[in-house]
């Protein structure tokens, strides 16, 4: 079942047929009940999906290691902040490149559902102190909540309602309220003034929002992976932003017409 889920997530065809007769949904229903588990040779790294859209993101990351590149990361990293974590498999990713070095740090997003997906990826691999946490970053006032618009799918998601054209997903959208959230505060009242060494910056266009209101935690920051989206943020203008912050562009994963992917670090 899972080659032939795989498989028909690459194929337009297929998924619009897929879609039109329900099997997404008789599919997902399975899951929900008898996930996929699977573990990462090597490490015992152990990951899961719930949904059938996850399976081949779970393939491209966890199993091809084709998503990012791995000799980018600082030597030696232990801790993190994932935003936009969607069900925390570049949590897995990490706990599996760690080789045996616990990790730490904060797993957000804004679907509750997606939090508690990464929040079992965490306790199944005994990661006691990484913590998922329901929220939107660089949106409202903290301690306020503010409108997020959840897809079908569980791997799309935007806090902006034009942002569901540009994109051009043509399934139901959902609209929830979830809590504004300080980074900042989040990571102080567990790690103090410890130093976060990845930090990956996926939320569906508010990069520079989030850059800007967070200073003081950027400041503790070693490393950025950022997706940008181009219908809110140029490169130039996001590279510029970081480099006030203290860092350098070092490699573009990736990018498409709508958006790409870079990694950024600090020093020369």
């Amino acid at each position: 079942m899972r080659q032939l889920v795989t498989k028909l997530s690459r194929s337009a065809v297929l998924r619009k047929l897929v879609r039109s007769l329900r099997l997404n949904r008789l599919g997902n229903a399975w899951l929900r009940k008898f996930p996929s588990i699977k573990t990462l040779p090597g490490s015992g790294i152990r990951y899961r999906a719930t949904r059938l859209e996850s399976i081949p993101l779970a393939v491209e990351m966890l199993e091809k290691n084709a998503l990012y590149d791995a000799s980018l990361l600082p030597k030696g990293f232990t801790t993190f902040v994932d935003l936009g974590c969607n069900v925390g498999y570049f949590s897995c990713w990490l706990m599996h490149l760690a080789e045996g070095r616990k990790v730490k740090g904060l797993m957000v997003d804004a679907n509750p559902e997606a939090v508690s997906e990464a929040a079992w990826h965490a306790q199944a691999n005994g990661m006691a102190d990484l913590h998922g946490l329901n929220g939107i970053v660089g949106e409202g006032v903290v301690g306020s909540e503010a409108e997020f618009y959840l897809y079908e799918s569980n791997i799309c998601s935007t806090s902006h309602l034009p942002d569901i054209q540009v994109m051009g997903l043509t399934g139901e959208w959902k609209k929830i309220r979830v809590p504004c959230l300080s980074i900042t505060d989040e990571w102080s009242r567990r790690f103090g003034r410890e130093r976060c060494h990845v930090l990956k910056l996926d939320v569906e266009g508010s990069e520079l929002r989030f850059l800007r209101a967070e200073a003081s935690f950027l400041e503790l920051c070693d490393s950025v992976l950022v997706e940008w989206h181009k219908w809110e943020v140029g490169f130039s203008e996001l590279s510029s932003v970081l480099g006030e912050k203290g860092f350098r562009h070092v490699k573009t994963l990736e990018e498409g017409e709508q958006m790409g992917t870079a990694f950024f670090g600090r020093g020369n």
